[in-house]
């Protein structure tokens, strides 16, 4: 067996390219990396000191960076039949910096034409790590830091390791590529290009149910109506949940989309009389301290009924998109004008 190398290189450093790059035998196959990027100049140097296999971590816009040089290094790499696998991982994998990283596998005997594309950006644990300050005077460098970095699991390697090997097919996390496939995408080496997704079933409670759900709380609200004077609502504060219920009346028609009814608000009407409240203060000079106290209450309820409200619509609405995204429901017209 040959000599093989695993390197994490400096990333996207500026390099000073020499006299004749081209004509060493290191670029002689390929184009010269650009000057403002060596990622490609370190591979390309360990392609040609290594006979056998490599591995470069790197970040992940190697993978499908659109300069010239860049793309074209990328081309002949796989034309050539040198890239075995591409992993993606997580970002905050170090402690040094955020981005996101990939491994390039590189092996000069492969026996396939195929390329195995791994995506484990969602495949990691969270460990925290303790560092001590290396700069910044005693401040900084008596301190300890907590930095939570993820990690890949022995199982998720061996996972990854295993679809190298049997070049497998698994639906969200690993797909080998034909050299077709790769062309396809003009040389772009990004796993999540290729793999499959698998399709997630939209699963919800009836409609009619949501609707019963819906109009259940909106009649709990409207069993209790007030007729309150506006200057005495806006006192109160009233007034803001009169308007609320007002906007919210736009909504009573969108159950109609799917063919079920919606109840309208009415638990709270403006008056222009002076003083005005049902259920009912008939004092115009003073407001009872018990109807204050009930109010108290009857506010923290409606609050409640509107949590509730707001999580059936967005459980609704979560339900209905993708049905008539896909096609599944046609929107019907409403029964009311």
């Amino acid at each position: 067996m040959g000599k093989s190398l695993v390197s994490n290189p400096p990333y996207n450093l500026k390099w000073a390219i020499p006299p004749f790059a081209q004509i060493q035998p290191r670029f002689s196959d390929f184009n010269v990396p650009p000057a403002s990027n060596a990622n490609f100049a370190f591979i390309l140097t360990g392609l040609d000191l290594i006979d056998d296999k490599m591995a470069f971590l790197l970040p992940n816009a190697v993978l499908s960076a659109n300069d010239t040089e860049e793309k074209e290094i990328r081309k002949a790499l796989i034309e050539g039949n040198f890239v075995e696998a591409v992993i993606s991982l997580p970002d905050k994998m170090f402690e040094s910096t955020s981005i996101a990283t990939c491994i390039l596998l590189f092996n000069k005997h492969k026996k396939t034409r195929n390329v195995e594309m791994i995506d484990m950006r969602q495949t990691y644990l969270e460990e925290q790590r303790d560092q001590k300050g290396q700069f910044g005077g005693a401040s900084h460098e008596n301190r300890t830091y907590h930095k939570t970095v993820k990690v890949i699991d022995d199982m998720s390697m061996n996972k990854a390791i295993d679809a190298i090997l049997e070049q497998k097919n698994i639906p969200e996390f690993s797909k080998s590529a034909t050299l077709s496939e790769i062309r396809d995408t003009d040389y772009v080496l990004t796993p999540s290009r290729y793999i499959e997704l698998q399709e997630k079933k939209n699963e919800h409670r009836s409609y009619e149910t949501i609707a019963s759900d819906y109009n259940r709380i909106i009649a709990e609200k409207n069993s209790l109506k007030l007729t309150v004077n506006e200057s005495l609502a806006k006192s109160l504060g009233l007034y803001e949940t009169f308007l609320m219920m007002k906007r919210e009346d736009e909504i009573t028609n969108i159950f109609s989309i799917v063919g079920c009814k919606a109840e309208k608000e009415s638990f709270i009407t403006m008056s222009k009389n002076a003083a005005e409240f049902k259920i009912e203060n008939r004092s115009k000079d003073k407001f009872p301290e018990i109807l204050r106290i009930f109010l108290t209450m009857w506010k923290q309820h409606i609050m409640f009924l509107n949590n509730e409200e707001n999580r059936i619509l967005a459980e609704f609405r979560d339900a209905l998109l993708p049905d008539l995204m896909s096609g599944k429901i046609e929107p019907q017209e409403s029964e009311e004008e």
